[in-house]
């Protein structure tokens, strides 16, 4: 055990900083095993701050074992408690939110509570610390337990939302066309209806091609997100305007159209926030971090600009989307008067190097609306983000 954890500890971050420096130099993120570089990132945090009581303890407890169980135990908590205080209030959190999925927030602590048996001495401290480090992660951890709204009623309305990941310009057409259709949804909510290149998104001219390809539908188009509608838009609005020097194409959070639904007005926020972060740059030169910081201030004033159109809104809302927010991410606290809509056990959204841990979309509604029937569905291979699909209805 001895072994094996000094050799994690003084290794993994030597491998962390080697595949930083190779994947820059290489202009290949990742250079090897697909996602097991990210094996090696999610376990940085972690080893690096239980090294310190490891080293304060090494004292008072000679055993190895009780050391690393107590101190990985207390780093565990340590990270949870630091999400909860600095996520979303400031800019320096933003790596450290990505690199360890929320997931884990669940997952050790309860790996902790399993091999408190072979803490000894530490056995209770081990047990507490994980047992509170498990109570405060499962708030954080995106983790979903319970039913849905209940059986849809008679005139529910579908509604698909998806990122769709530079639309078809690297797919093929028809195949991207009848994965979209197949879903028969009354309104469809798309972000990335564009192109990738330098400035992204870069605009798609296809309006002749959508209108033939879905008659009768109503279709609102801003800064990459297109909404496609079989109800009639009474309005329509750009909100949360904020520059963007790393995609100047890029400027608004979210397209609402105000739809004419039964009778009633509902507004419908299409929203895509700006990334977290862009591998341009090394992280280990400043313009990484800079670029961070710059996007961090940028997504504050949109979640910020969002929650103000919405809470002057008089209509029922549903908000849905790539909103780049990770669960109990502090970004979102900004929203805390509408309702997530929740439906998978672990509803991640993104999978990234192979591996599917990270929620960046989500659904939004005001208390006015039910939504039944949440799902995720796999993009096929055409993209990064799951489909959402949900029906909604008035309560």
């Amino acid at each position: 055990m001895r072994r094996a954890f000094t050799w994690a500890a003084a290794g993994v971050p030597v491998a962390w900083l080697a595949v930083t420096v190779v994947n820059w130099l290489s202009g290949d993120f990742w250079w090897w095993g697909g996602g097991a570089p990210l094996v090696v990132f999610f376990a940085v945090p972690l080893l690096v701050v239980a090294a310190v009581p490891m080293l304060v303890l090494r004292r008072r407890l000679p055993s190895w074992r009780e050391r690393a169980l107590v101190s990985l135990a207390a780093a565990a908590l340590a990270l949870i408690v630091a999400r909860r205080v600095l996520s979303g209030r400031t800019w320096l959190w933003v790596v450290p939110d990505l690199v360890i999925p929320p997931l884990l927030f669940v997952l050790v602590p309860l790996v902790l509570l399993a091999a408190v048996p072979l803490a000894g001495r530490t056995r209770w401290w081990t047990a507490a610390l994980a047992a509170v480090a498990l109570a405060l992660g499962a708030t954080q951890a995106g983790v979903h337990v319970g039913g849905g709204g209940g059986p849809a009623p008679p005139g529910a309305v579908k509604v698909v939302s998806w990122d769709t990941y530079c639309w078809s310009t690297d797919d093929d057409p028809d195949e991207f066309l009848r994965y979209l259709k197949r879903w028969r949804a009354d309104v469809y909510l798309l972000q990335e209806h564009s192109g990738c290149g330098p400035g992204a998104p870069t605009p798609i001219d296809d309006a002749g091609l959508l209108r033939r390809e879905f008659p009768g539908h109503h279709i609102t188009t801003l800064d990459g997100l297109l909404t496609i509608s079989r109800f009639p838009v009474a309005a329509r609005a750009a909100v949360g305007e904020a520059a963007n020097p790393y995609a100047p194409s890029w400027r608004h959070a979210a397209l609402r159209t105000d739809l004419a639904i039964g009778g009633r007005t509902v507004s419908i926020y299409n929203v895509h926030l700006f990334d977290m972060l862009y591998l341009s740059a090394s992280p280990l030169s400043p313009r990484f971090y800079q670029a961070i910081a710059t996007l961090d201030a940028a997504r504050r004033a949109q979640f910020d600009a969002l929650a103000a159109d919405i809470a002057r809104n008089p209509h029922p809302v549903v908000a849905s989307g790539n909103f780049n927010a990770l669960p109990g991410m502090g970004h979102l606290r900004a929203l805390d008067g509408l309702t997530a809509a929740q439906g998978p056990l672990y509803p991640a959204t993104l999978s990234f190097a192979g591996l599917r841990l990270w929620r960046m979309d989500w659904t939004f509604t005001s208390p006015e609306l039910a939504v039944h029937d949440y799902d995720l569905h796999a993009p096929d291979g055409l993209s990064t983000h799951h489909l959402q699909e949900l029906l909604i209805s008035e309560v």
